[in-house]
C-alpha cells in the first residue's frame, strides 16, 4: 500500500487562504482621497523635483557607451601565453615552491635574462619606454 501524495504548495496556500478570516484594515479618508487625486492626474500635470545630488556632467575620463551607460575601461597589460610541456610547468611550480615564490616570478626572471642577453632592459620595456 503506497502513501497518499502530498498536496502541492498551491493547494496548501489555497486551503490556508480559505481558512483565514477576512480582515479589512480601517481606511484613512485622507489617504483614500489622495489616491483618487493621484489617479486623476495627467502626465502633463506632474513636475519633477531638482536632483542636486546627481552629477549633471560626465567627467572627461569616463567614456560613455551607447545610450550613455558608463563603460568599463581595462588598463591591464596584454595577455601572453607560454606553451610548454606540462612537465616543464610542474618543474617550475616545484622550483617556485622550493624558493618560496610564484611561478610568474620565475617567468619574469627568465624574461629579464633573455632581454639582458640581447641588450634590452626589461623594466624600461615593461613601463612602455
Amino acid at each position: 500500500m503506497s502513501k497518499k501524495p502530498r498536496p502541492s504548495i498551491h493547494d496548501q496556500l489555497a486551503r490556508l487562504a480559505a481558512q483565514a478570516p477576512a480582515v479589512e484594515a480601517p481606511r484613512d479618508p485622507a489617504i483614500t482621497s489622495q489616491r483618487e487625486d493621484v489617479a486623476t492626474l495627467q502626465r502633463d500635470d506632474v513636475t519633477t523635483l531638482p536632483r542636486g545630488n546627481v552629477a549633471a556632467e560626465r567627467l572627461a575620463d569616463e567614456p560613455a557607451g551607447p545610450e550613455g551607460y558608463k563603460r568599463r575601461v581595462r588598463y591591464e597589460k596584454p595577455h601572453a601565453s607560454i606553451y610548454a610541456h606540462p612537465k616543464v610547468f610542474k618543474a617550475l611550480r616545484e622550483i617556485a615552491a622550493a624558493t618560496d615564490c610564484k611561478p610568474h616570478d620565475l617567468y619574469i626572471e627568465g624574461l629579464r635574462m633573455v632581454l639582458r642577453q640581447h641588450g634590452r632592459d626589461f623594466d624600461a620595456l615593461n613601463r612602455g619606454e
